[in-house]
């Protein structure tokens, strides 16, 4: 896919910032930040339907630290996107960049979906019998890879305040809640599913 050619967007970018990673939503819209050192091309495609095509088609172009970033104005809780990377692909020295490949943002908070290898689509190298897994393999796999979705994570606490307690008062309980929960003596139903 030639980004140049199908590099569209309606919407307005702003630089942004390199913190926090993933997407961050704000009043005006989302912070977008991803992580990668040997990256040469760094585009973020938003989505309307987990299965469709990408409605935008932004290049990124802040990179601070090695963190890709952008701003994007009118984004709302709710929007899907993934990421596509240009880069090197020299299997010998650990680079394997695919741009035919969507990729799902490791800091997204949640997604649409599982992951399905319809085709070995999800493999960055050639599948084909007698290929080299040193080839990269060139179909497109956007239909295929859930996207990253954007997540309003604020809290309103209602007026509730904090338990002043001193840091020797209070107990921390961990529990690993499916084990806590597969027991029919838990009283939740469908236990250990």
């Amino acid at each position: 896919m030639s980004y140049e050619l199908k590099h569209r967007t309606t919407k307005t970018i702003a630089k942004g910032t390199h913190f926090p990673l993933g997407a961050t939503l704000t009043p005006d819209g989302v912070n977008f930040a991803i992580y990668s050192k040997n990256a040469t091309e760094v585009f973020l495609l938003l989505f309307d339907k987990p299965d469709g095509e990408p409605t935008d088609i932004i290049q990124l172009v802040n990179r601070d630290k090695f963190i890709w970033h952008g701003f994007v104005k009118g984004l709302r809780a709710g929007q899907l996107y993934g990421y596509k990377v240009r880069g090197e692909c020299r299997p010998e020295w650990g680079l394997r960049f695919n741009e035919a490949k969507l990729l799902l943002d490791p800091y997204a908070k949640a997604v649409t979906g599982k992951f399905r290898n319809t085709d070995n689509l999800l493999l960055g190298y050639d599948p084909q019998p007698g290929a080299s897994d040193r080839s990269p393999d060139t179909r497109d796999n956007t239909n295929v890879v859930p996207k990253g979705i954007v997540v309003d994570d604020t809290f309103d606490w209602q007026g509730v305040t904090a338990p002043d307690l001193a840091l020797e008062q209070l107990i921390i309980y961990e529990v690993h809640v499916k084990g806590f929960t597969a027991h029919p003596a838990s009283g939740v139903q469908n236990a250990g599913t």
